[in-house]
């Protein structure tokens, strides 16, 4: 075989590798993407799992800080470092979003996430009244791409019904498939996530929460969430829309931590 054969099948083998080690999702491969992120950021988020893994001598952290990711359940970003020379993974199941924008680059990392690209990331969100008591949790939580599963990290509504509400606007209208909501992880979530609906439209002129039943209903989660989990709604096909609208029906404070629509 010629050089330039030997070099083809190397490259080949890579990607090959590179796509074996990449999670799969309900039967659908899922590759990792590039995030840059703060290595102290990753760090010091308490609530999460992490591990830190040394790299062997001569090893590709593409290939063995992916596996090393894949090969856990829980595991949803990997950061080999120190980025020049890397010595070390740092595998970790904190939520970072691939168009999360990193504001201390003092320490930053090219990591890789296996979250989708989505169209929540930095859309403009409106929202009920935020719960004054905990001022930390602000609706603007939901859409910077970071979830560490700390609860100050959520969005936290009023109890009235005309404030368990939030609103997505994309400025057009976009296709997507799915909508996930993040529960906060502690026992709270079977009262502050409970009988939740996602609607969509392409209409403006509408009171909220009043006159979301003009929208389509895209899904809904009709009974308690258990704590830390992770609501999927999925349509069976791409529905095109410009707002997308949660609403908790449930009498209570609506507690919601991440979203994602793609």
């Amino acid at each position: 075989m010629s050089q330039v054969g030997v070099q083809l099948c190397r490259v080949w083998v890579t990607m090959l590798l590179l796509l074996l080690s990449a999670p799969v999702e309900g039967g659908e491969l899922c590759l990792m993407r590039s995030v840059l992120i703060s290595l102290q950021r990753v760090q010091a988020a308490s609530f999460t799992k992490q591990e830190i893994l040394d790299l062997p001598l001569g090893a590709r952290p593409a290939l063995y800080c992916s596996n090393k990711c894949t090969l856990r359940d829980w595991c949803q970003l990997w950061c080999a470092y120190p980025s020049n020379t890397p010595t070390h993974c740092l595998v970790s199941n904190i939520t970072v979003m691939p168009t999360y924008q990193e504001t201390n680059m003092a320490d930053v990392l090219t990591c890789h996430t296996t979250r989708p690209k989505d169209l929540a990331t930095y859309a403009n969100i409106t929202a009920g009244k935020q719960y004054m008591s905990d001022p930390l949790r602000v609706k603007e939580n939901l859409l910077d791409g970071f979830y560490n599963y700390n609860t100050d990290h959520c969005f936290l509504t009023e109890l009235s019904n005309s404030d368990r509400w939030f609103t997505l606007d994309f400025g057009q209208p976009k296709c997507f498939q799915h909508v996930i909501l993040y529960a906060q992880v502690n026992y709270l979530a079977i009262i502050q996530f409970n009988n939740v609906q996602v609607r969509v439209s392409n209409v403006t002129a509408v009171t909220p929460p009043e006159d979301f039943a003009a929208y389509d209903l895209f899904g809904e989660f009709p009974g308690a969430a258990s704590p830390g989990q992770v609501v999927e709604m999925k349509s069976p096909k791409p529905v095109c829309a410009r707002f997308v609208t949660g609403h908790m029906l449930y009498d209570h404070r609506f507690q919601v931590c991440h979203i994602e629509v793609f």
